[in-house]
């Protein structure tokens, strides 16, 4: 009778322990007082059902520059750049990510909004040079609603030591 018992409580802690797994695994959000949320006008299907593509409708990212020079930095200091870019196709372009190739170079502020055609906008991005030395070559890749979806943005210098001064 006792190994019963205790394959019954043993089951019984089992089975709590799983409902409660999955019970907390459950996201239970009411998403429909979002505001912040894309709609179905923000999304471009260029492709039509014959396979052929509409060139002139598609969300395009032209940037002033793609490169941007930090020169001379300091090491453990912090270096900003701005990249501006231009909406130069037919809808709305949608930036869902910019991500930099390390840590060390992170992406920090883009429009979270749609830009329409012929909207300018600028991603900003910060490079710590905290741990690095030398020539540096770090990139960021911009992904969006684009046709490619991701865009690469460089950024290079040279960090060295900091000076010593009597």
């Amino acid at each position: 009778m006792k190994p019963l018992l205790r394959l019954l409580h043993t089951t019984t802690w089992f089975a709590a322990l799983c409902a409660l797994l999955i019970l907390s695994a459950c996201r239970i959000t009411d998403h429909s007082e979002r505001e912040d949320e894309l709609g179905t006008e923000h999304v471009n299907f260029p492709v039509t059902g014959a396979g052929s593509v509409d060139q002139g409708d598609l969300p395009r990212l032209t940037f002033d520059a793609t490169h941007a020079d930090m020169g001379r930095i300091v090491q453990g200091s912090k270096v900003d750049r701005t990249f501006t870019f231009t909406n130069t196709g037919g809808s709305a372009v949608v930036i869902t990510d910019v991500r930099g190739s390390c840590g060390c170079t992170v992406g920090k502020d883009w429009p979270k909004d749609p830009v329409k055609p012929g909207e300018k906008g600028s991603i900003s991005v910060t490079f710590d040079s905290e741990g690095r030395s030398g020539k540096q070559d770090k990139t960021v890749t911009v992904v969006a609603n684009t046709a490619p979806p991701s865009h690469v943005l460089t950024l290079s210098g040279e960090v060295v030591g900091p000076s010593i001064t009597p």
